[in-house]
């Protein structure tokens, strides 16, 4: 992680710990959330693959499918959550997440010509999100030490430009921007247990699954390296799936 996301973290925390402190009143209702994890999926792709163009010199240029889960690995979330429980029941939350997603290389194609087959590889750049989220959660059997939940939230992403070098064996490598950074619309739901294994403080275990509105279309020509055409968004809505265990206090 590098110093702006951990900037951005702490600046997060510091909120978190000064709005509780602002809420002394509040009592037991208020907690704050720090809690970190990892993208169980990401389904959806750049491009449907099967695309096949012809280059001015050498044979025809054939791309496979490309998708998220293949140009992505190692990928984590961290982040904080502040909550203020209405009733034993219901509570409403603010949460603001980072997530990177660590680019990898594979092959999206290849260069069908006189002299046998020609690999294209891709090396996709790292990407990252920063989402702010606000939501409400409910909470089954309030009085006992594990609890599952359920939640809901609604918020926005801001997303960074999806962007991939691709090795033309009859070109050389092309950078490449797949579609725009910018902010979108997100939603989230979510579903988990939460454990108190002592007063004040507990352990929370979420499984959520976000949607994700559409980037904005790219306009570089360097598309056609994979088989895309300009102008035409690659990166369309999708949903991801996170995983995070988080460690609460009670004020």
């Amino acid at each position: 992680m590098n110093s702006r996301n951990l900037s951005f973290l702490v600046a997060v925390a510091l909120a978190g710990g000064a709005a509780s402190a602002q809420a002394v009143p509040l009592g037991d209702h208020a907690s704050v959330e720090l809690f970190a994890g990892g993208n169980a999926g990401m389904p959806g792709a750049f491009s449907a693959g099967k695309t096949t163009i012809a280059p001015a010199a050498g044979g025809d240029i054939v791309f496979d499918h490309v998708d998220f889960s293949s140009a992505y690995s190692n990928r984590y979330i961290g982040g904080a959550e502040f909550d203020y429980a209405v009733d034993s029941h219901l509570s409403g939350f603010a949460r603001a997440a980072y997530s990177q997603f660590d680019g990898r290389s594979r092959e999206v194609g290849s260069t069908l010509a006189n002299d046998g087959r020609m690999p294209i590889d891709a090396h996709f750049a790292d990407n990252s999100m920063r989402q702010i989220d606000l939501g409400a959660r409910y909470t089954f059997a309030p009085g006992a030490r594990l609890r599952p939940f359920v939640g809901l939230g609604l918020g926005a992403s801001d997303l960074a430009a999806t962007r991939a070098s691709i090795d033309i064996p009859v070109g050389g490598a092309s950078r490449v921007e797949l579609a725009k950074g910018g902010t979108v619309f997100e939603q989230r739901l979510e579903t988990g247990l939460q454990y108190s294994p002592v007063r004040n403080f507990d352990l929370r275990l979420t499984a959520a699954a976000s949607h994700l509105g559409g980037q904005r279309a790219s306009d570089d020509p360097n598309l056609e390296l994979l088989g895309v055409a300009p102008t035409h968004s690659t990166v369309s809505s999708r949903w991801d799936y996170p995983a995070e265990l988080g460690a609460v206090y009670h004020f």
